[in-house]
């Protein structure tokens, strides 16, 4: 599983996901659903300034709607096409049959998991092989995921 907190930085490259300032020092974590215990999931995370922060909490700056509509764009991102096509598939069929390079993120975040090989690749001269094509499913965390962000 990828860390979240790395992840939630390299989704906005070190920035505020709303203004767009890009100081570590004034960065900090913000639950989108705030409840007990926190839910400590990639996808209720969004990195937020000190400021933007502490407005959304006094209602000033950002509202709940502006930060879902910044989050389910900054998860596209970070899936990428492919692996977004790559779980809407699986949804649908129950597996996706995917080259490993193409879906190794969504794998990393717990999103899907390898099931089965459909084929490898054997190199002669060290004798060594590579996954050109690997079954996958959707974990439980793949389907949430899926339907909290209407990802089907």
């Amino acid at each position: 599983m990828a860390d979240v907190d790395s992840l939630l930085m390299a989704e906005t490259g070190g920035a505020c996901a709303y203004c767009g300032t890009k100081d570590y020092r004034v960065l900090t974590v913000h639950h989108i659903e705030q409840q007990e215990p926190k839910d400590e999931s990639y996808d209720n995370k969004i990195t937020l300034c000190h400021n933007c922060h502490h407005l959304y909490h006094q209602n000033k700056g950002p509202s709940k709607a502006d930060i879902i509509a910044i989050k389910k764009r900054l998860i596209c991102q970070t899936l990428t096409q492919q692996g977004i096509n790559a779980i809407k598939e699986a949804r649908r069929k129950g597996f996706v049959v995917a080259a490993p390079y193409l879906v190794n993120h969504i794998v990393e975040l717990g999103l899907l998991k390898q099931t089965d090989i459909v084929s490898t690749v054997v190199t002669t001269e060290h004798e060594s092989s590579a996954i050109v094509d690997a079954v996958y499913e959707l974990t439980a965390a793949g389907v949430a995921l899926t339907e909290k962000w209407g990802l089907k």
